[in-house]
């Protein structure tokens, strides 16, 4: 079960990076709560989704073997876990309404979600 949240995690953070890297202005106007902040800067989106590429990266190598290789997983969601962190803080701040929070919620909180998981699986069952 760790394994395949850590896959799903990967595969979502992967594909979302590389849509980021391959279509920046795409990717700005299909994630409609990303417009209303502010015009797109496809430099800044294509630095985001390398941040996204590498945790993705290092997610699926953690998810080979969890058992061996859960550090990886903790370094390939801590990125995930600090956007998703940010989000909550700007939502607590009212930088931005709960409807956009709720609205990016499965990706935003999802990817980390899962990778928190799944460590928390593999501790419960003293795999780590």
């Amino acid at each position: 079960m760790a394994q395949l949240l850590l896959l799903i995690a990967a595969v979502t953070t992967v594909a979302n990076g590389a849509f980021m890297l391959v279509k920046p202005l795409d990717w700005y106007v299909f994630v409609p709560t990303v417009v209303t902040t502010g015009p797109p800067n496809a430099h800044f989106i294509r630095d985001i989704g390398l941040a996204y590429l590498g945790s993705g990266l290092i997610l699926f190598y953690a998810a080979l073997d969890p058992v061996r290789r859960w550090r990886a997983a903790v370094v390939g969601g801590l990125w995930l876990s600090f956007h998703g962190l940010l989000h909550i803080y700007e939502v607590a701040a009212g930088i931005c309404g709960p409807a956009t929070f709720w609205a990016d919620a499965p990706a935003v909180i999802g990817q980390p979600a899962l990778v928190i998981a799944a460590l928390v699986l593999l501790r419960v069952r003293k795999r780590i």
